[in-house]
């Protein structure tokens, strides 16, 4: 009953003196707001992340040549990746699923019937890179492994290079001139944004296609695949590993690795900058306790005869010093929650505007209110008040009550 009497006077004292008790508030306010804030932002961002990697398949692993450096400084003969990689990964590594070579093939252009697209993005791969990368088909069929065995003149293209060549006429069995190889149009796949980017550009044929008819040899830019069912990304990545250090005799040519882990550096580094930023952004409550202990300093001196009229009573010290720190800690307790629901709204318009602009996706910015780290902080800017109102209720249960009756 103590306490509750406690928190309404509180509450009276507040709505007494409304622009002293907001002035006052203020830094908790803006503490707990900034807090807030930040974490939302941070976790819109791992969410985004999250969701960016999930369309193209967080469990994907990459294997990449790594032996750069000087001639005289290089770890192995090896000139890069060769089909003769991907057959041994095959055969070796039971843990991987599916596996997908790919070739960049750069500096292309792409023609039909006088239309022109002079930045298309090629890339040489096989059956297995729609299942790889989640590639949704709209129109005709992918590329098959015949077509590959074949090495059949095809190939996929993009929504934007449907519309640029094609216009409103279907591609389907048309065929698209590029220096030194003509291709036909069997299919076309939707589009998928990712990081601000789109495949809709992309233009997928047949690898051996490429290798034999149209930049020869048999170099890769890189093999992607992912784990079997039911093994983990980490498990099936250190089979990789193993596998192509035993095959270049324990050479460090190679580089393996996973969107998984690429979303897991992202993570930490959001979550890293998010903890230093919010752990800044605190600091303003410790201004807000101050503020806090000189209002109550200055609500001890005005309220000394009442002071000294309760002690007169029989008002315990104890019973003193629990008034004016409860009156602290609700002081700053309500600037908490104040700063909680300015996050909050702030929060719904930061993902309204990002969504109206399209950025960083077609959904904007998720921005979730972190409910638990909103009440931790809504709790230590109590504590703050508890903290700095200790002094200024000490001083008043320490008056001599006929001194206080005296005082003017």
């Amino acid at each position: 009953m103590m306490l509750l009497q406690s928190v309404r006077v509180a509450l009276e004292m507040l709505m007494l003196h409304k622009l002293r008790a907001f002035l006052t508030m203020l830094g908790v306010i803006i503490g707990v707001m900034s807090v807030t804030i930040i974490v939302m932002v941070s976790s819109g961002f791992q969410s985004f992340m999250s969701n960016q990697f999930k369309k193209i398949g967080s469990d994907t692993i990459m294997v990449m040549y790594d032996n750069w450096g000087p001639p005289n400084e290089r770890k192995a003969d090896v000139d890069g990746l060769k089909m003769a990689d991907v057959d041994f990964l095959r055969e070796r590594v039971h843990e991987i699923d599916v596996l997908a070579p790919v070739l960049q093939i750069g500096g292309q252009k792409a023609y039909f019937n006088g239309n022109e697209v002079t930045d298309p993005r090629v890339y040489a791969t096989n059956s297995d890179y729609q299942k790889m990368n989640n590639v949704p088909l709209d129109q005709g069929r992918f590329i098959t492994e015949q077509d590959v065995t074949n090495r059949a003149s095809i190939c996929v293209i993009g929504t934007e290079i449907q519309s640029r060549l094609f216009k409103n006429a279907n591609p389907i069995g048309k065929y698209l001139s590029f220096n030194g190889l003509t291709l036909e149009v069997v299919g076309v796949f939707g589009r998928v944004d990712f990081m601000g980017q789109s495949n809709s550009k992309d233009i997928l044929v047949p690898l051996t296609t490429a290798q034999d008819k149209w930049v020869g040899g048999d170099n890769l830019m890189m093999i992607t695949t992912r784990p079997k069912a039911g093994v983990s990304v980490q498990d099936a990545m250190d089979s990789v590993w193993q596998a192509l250090m035993s095959k270049s005799h324990n050479m460090r040519i190679y580089r393996v690795d996973s969107n998984e882990s690429i979303l897991s550096v992202f993570g930490k580094i959001f979550g890293v900058a998010g903890g230093v930023l919010a752990a800044i952004a605190a600091l303003s409550l410790l201004v807000g306790g101050i503020g806090i202990m000189n209002i109550m300093l200055v609500s001890v001196t005005e309220r000394t005869k009442e002071i000294g009229l309760r002690k007169a009573l029989g008002a315990k010290n104890g019973s003193i010093l629990a008034q004016f720190v409860v009156e602290a800690a609700t002081l700053s307790l309500v600037g908490g929650l104040i700063g909680m629901a300015i996050a909050y709204v702030f929060g719904m318009l930061v993902t309204f505007a990002t969504a109206q602009m399209s950025w960083p996706s077609k959904e904007g910015l998720p921005t979730p209110f972190p409910l638990m780290a909103a009440l931790a902080a809504a709790v230590f800017s109590a504590f703050i008040g508890v903290i700095f109102g200790l002094y200024p209720a000490m001083s008043a249960a320490k008056l001599d009550p006929i001194v206080a009756l005296r005082r003017e």
